[in-house]
């Protein structure tokens, strides 16, 4: 388990200690490499601490070259198929650093061979075999971090889809048995029990918002329709449920605007979306996790936009399409025929989920 977090968590302790583990080995390669060179020519504690020396000064080049690559290019355009800027981008970014690493090799180098009573180095005066000679070492390395951050991306991808696979089992026997069964009111009873023993203030509240819920459950749930303003309202209580004893890192904001008067719609349409949001939320590791509603109803028609925040390091090469949005999928389809739109989007920092319902084309 703790090797596993170590690869895989964002949690900032972990983080740092992989990043750490990994640019100290990366270090000691290339000291190791230099001692071996001048073995035998010099006492090994020159050789060792000019070799450590110099590599160390040049590891911040190769640290900012690295994480551009990872932190920059990757998410930002090959996440979203834009492979010739990316590949334009890194070709541009590569010849940059080739520069600053002649820069280094000139003019920090020679002193600090000096400092240690060794010979400077002699540079080759065929400029170009020297400028692709640079450009190949420094890709060798933008190479194995992105090939170490696609791997990870890989990693995680097929254990989001062994768990797809482990939901879609649960889940797929009671997908044509009726109305979507909701989970939030066993996760708030579960909530309720854990926080009453530190935040006892906490609890009537949420018994109050449970209470709400559960008579929407047990009288709506099987109704044709209800009221837009309602079902909204029970979103709310829901949201402010699931913020309550929360630490102050989940930021979620609100937005709806519209006449809501008269409008209404399928029971557990809305409500599961959200749900589902603050599952995904509660099952990733970040500092800092937010969530963003906007809703607006105009002329009989529903928009609704939600995101949440994810982890740059999870998977975006997903669709998206879990077991609970497949199943709320099925239920528009058969609720709304062509007259809905329900769209997933996942970017590199967030999960977006767009519906748009016609209210007045559904099936009575």
């Amino acid at each position: 388990m703790a090797v596993n977090a170590l690869v895989f968590s964002n949690n900032r302790r972990y983080r740092v200690a992989r990043h750490a583990l990994f640019w100290m080995l990366w270090i000691i390669y290339y000291t190791v490499f230099n001692i071996v060179y001048w073995q035998g020519r010099y006492p090994f504690g020159t050789t060792l601490g000019e070799s450590l020396t110099e590599v160390g000064l040049s590891t911040p080049l190769d640290m900012v070259f690295c994480y551009s690559i990872i932190y920059y290019l990757i998410p930002r355009f090959l996440y979203k198929g834009h492979y010739i800027q990316m590949g334009l981008l890194w070709v541009l970014f590569s010849t940059f650093f080739v520069l600053a690493f002649q820069w280094y090799n000139h003019g920090i180098v020679p002193h600090l061979r000096e400092a240690f009573g060794m010979p400077p180095p002699v540079f080759s005066k065929n400029l170009p075999w020297v400028f692709l000679n640079l450009f190949y070492q420094i890709n060798m390395e933008g190479g194995l971090a992105a090939a170490i951050k696609l791997g990870k991306m890989w990693a995680i991808k097929q254990q989001e889809l062994d768990l797809i696979k482990k939901e879609k089992q649960h889940i797929e026997p009671t997908l044509e048995s009726g109305p979507l069964q909701p989970v939030f009111l066993i996760n708030a009873l579960d909530k309720v029990e854990r926080l009453s023993a530190i935040r006892p203030s906490l609890i009537p509240g949420m018994v109050k918002k449970i209470k709400n819920l559960l008579l929407y459950v047990i009288y709506d749930n099987n109704q044709a329709s209800v009221s837009l303003e309602k079902e909204l309202a029970l979103v709310e209580e829901y949201i402010g449920l699931e913020k309550t004893g929360n630490p102050d890192s989940l930021k979620v904001v609100v937005r709806m605007s519209g006449d809501l008067t008269g409008e209404r719609i399928a029971p557990f349409i809305i409500l599961p979306l959200v749900e589902n949001g603050f599952r995904q939320l509660a099952s990733m590791d970040m500092p800092e996790k937010s969530m963003d509603l906007e809703m607006r109803v105009a002329d009989g028609h529903l928009q609704m936009r939600l995101g949440w925040s994810k982890p740059i390091d999870s998977s975006t090469l997903m669709n998206g399409n879990t077991v609970s949005l497949q199943h709320i999928g099925k239920r528009l389809n058969l609720l709304y025929p062509e007259s809905h739109e329900l769209r997933v989007t996942i970017t590199s920092e967030q999960f977006i989920v767009d519906l748009k319902v016609n209210l007045n084309r559904a099936v009575r």
